[in-house]
């Protein structure tokens, strides 16, 4: 036989070889069935591509030497929680059954108990957002940390990076940690350049690139947090990136962002320090022990008498990086018992959420789900559309906003009981990035929330099933092809 045969039949043997690996790793990891179809197909149908994709993406691995600098860092972490759960033996706060059950699953996700003595204020629009952004960092005295997903520099963003250039002539201490890919552009910025030259920590969290080994490690893990800690007194949490909604993407056609942001005072905000103590230590590969003994030190005051307690999710170390976010927002669904609104910008429900909203609307629960009319993600916005029709038809309302991206992301159960903050309901939030919960057991708070998610619903149209179910054949048909890849999405 000839080199070029025998080179076909090498190439033959390799591809078959791959494709069979591939599948029975696969079906071996005992993926959710839909999740594993979606693999298979695509490695047997295309099998250069699928085969490339499935070792970028198909597996969450975050890489070896991150996950020993996690773990290097976790005893310390620990240590903290079991002092802090001392320290915090006086501040009672009174929790009903349903909202203990809630309680102790976020702490088993990722070890942070639910603390009483907060205040928790509700920021109007994005221009209050940056008000209060620039004003906590001019009240700084000895450090501030922001920890976003996306920094873009344009608008009101330049007021917060000339206002930490103020703090660092006052000899505050920032630190700016951003995700590499959601901020790419920013690293290369005058306005970095800026912030480096006068002293500000700029790190790129979970960096991506040739020399990071990315047949290793998943390369589309993502810090999708979003929040500021001041002296660790007062933080910034919610949904808004660090982008001024008149600057950012503009052209995509889609209007304005619309966020939900809260200052937060009270204990809540040592652990909200301590999450991005831990993210520093583990991003930076700096040693941040004497600012940890600095919070150790700190005596908790209240600043009000909610119960708040934060979750911060991801993959890696703890129940939170094993889908632990995903089962607390179906408890949450479950737990309702009158009325459950969510908003979410990105809405491609796995199996199990479509089975708990499906469930909570045919036991007489008032399941109002709010999603932008346009978003800025083709493929999402059809393969969450998917799942319309069969949600509808149990009786769950879905609503389309109309008055921009409605960026909010949020579940408000009963009245009682408030989740905020920076997760989808989408796989990627459940099990690829590191994200950020707020979870608040007050009513007069959780009202606050519930009536920011009714001034959306006024400004949105209800999806009528009959409508739905009659649109025209092309956007079914781009939608069930979407849906084929909302597992991987």
């Amino acid at each position: 036989m000839q080199f070029a045969g025998w080179l076909t039949v090498v190439v033959i043997v390799l591809e078959a070889s791959l494709r069979v690996g591939l599948s029975l790793r696969v079906l071996l990891r005992g993926l959710p069935t839909a999740v594993t179809t979606s693999w298979i197909v695509l490695i047997l149908v295309f099998p250069i591509v699928g085969s490339v994709a499935y070792l970028l993406v198909g597996e969450s691995r975050i890489g070896r030497r991150r996950l020993l600098r996690e773990r290097a860092v976790h005893p310390a972490y620990a240590d903290y929680l079991a002092q802090l759960r001392h320290k915090t033996e006086h501040m009672a706060h009174e929790l009903s059954a349903v909202d203990q059950r809630l309680a102790r699953e976020a702490e088993a996700a990722d070890g942070l108990p639910v603390l009483g003595g907060n205040d928790v204020r509700l920021l109007p629009d994005a221009a209050a957002c940056f008000d209060a952004f620039i004003e906590a960092i001019e009240s700084a005295e000895r450090w501030v940390v922001l920890e976003f997903f996306i920094w873009d520099t344009g608008g009101r963003v330049a007021e917060v990076a000339e206002a930490l250039v103020r703090a660092r002539a006052r000899s505050v201490e920032c630190r700016v940690l951003v995700d590499a890919v959601g901020s790419r552009a920013f690293f290369r910025s005058e306005q970095a350049r800026t912030l480096r030259a006068h002293g500000v920590h700029i790190v790129a969290a979970l960096p991506t690139g040739l020399g990071k080994a990315p047949l290793f490690r998943r390369v589309d893990h993502r810090n999708h947090r979003k929040l500021l800690v001041v002296d660790d007194r007062l933080a910034i949490v919610g949904s808004m990136n660090m982008a001024d909604p008149a600057h950012f993407k503009t052209k995509a056609g889609v209007g304005a962002w619309i966020d939900l942001m809260a200052v937060v005072r009270g204990p809540i905000v040592e652990l909200l320090s301590l999450v991005t103590i831990r993210d520093w230590e583990t991003e930076a590969r700096e040693d941040l022990t004497e600012r940890r003994e600095i919070l150790r030190r700190c005596c908790l005051k209240a600043a009000g008498a909610m119960a708040v307690q934060v979750v911060p999710s991801g993959p890696g170390l703890g129940a939170g990086g094993k889908g632990g976010i995903q089962g607390l927002v179906l408890s949450a669904i479950y737990a309702a018992d009158k009325k459950l609104t969510i908003t979410t910008p990105y809405f491609v429900p796995e199996p199990s959420v479509v089975t708990a909203l499906q469930s909570a609307a045919r036991r007489g629960v008032e399941v109002v789900i709010i999603v932008p009319k346009r978003s800025d993600t083709v493929l999402t916005h059809f393969a969450g559309r998917a799942f319309f029709g069969e949600l509808l038809e149990a009786g769950v309302q879905i609503a389309e906003f109309a008055g921009g991206l409605l960026h909010t992301k949020s579940i408000v159960v009963d009245d009682e009981i408030a989740l905020f903050g920076s997760v989808n309901l989408d796989p990627r939030s459940f099990y690829l990035n590191f994200e950020l919960t707020t979870i608040i057991y007050d009513n007069d708070a959780t009202r606050a929330i519930h009536a920011r998610q009714q001034a959306y619903l006024e400004q949105s149209t209800m999806i009528d099933p009959a409508a739905w179910n009659s649109r025209p054949l092309s956007r079914r048909l781009a939608s069930n092809i979407a849906q084929l890849f909302s597992p991987v999405l």
